[in-house]
């Protein structure tokens, strides 16, 4: 798989997890809707997060991690997950404080 159709699939499948999310809200009206479904900040981080999904494929690529589209789309989807535990696992450092 090459880098560009890698990037495709990761933001194929970060795009399916945000829709998922969405998908939820099917049985709500719609003036019942979150507020914060109509924040441009919302949607900013939502692509954003898609983006690193594809971004994130291609990382496994260049690294000469073998993957296939349906891994990709995992990948993808995954992406705010794994993000997640990387931030997680970050070291706090206080302001200020050089060790």
């Amino acid at each position: 798989m090459g880098l560009l159709e890698g990037l495709f699939w990761g933001i194929v499948g970060g795009t399916g997890a945000e829709l998922l999310g969405l998908f939820r809200l099917r049985h709500e009206a719609p003036e019942s809707f979150p507020g914060w479904l109509e924040t441009s900040f919302y949607w900013g981080v939502t692509i954003s997060m898609i983006l690193f999904g594809g971004l994130l494929v291609v990382a496994y690529l260049r690294s000469d991690m073998p993957i296939n589209p349906i891994l990709a789309l995992n990948v993808g989807a995954a992406a705010p997950a794994l993000l997640s535990s990387f931030m997680a696992q970050a070291p706090r450092i206080e302001p200020g404080t050089i060790d």
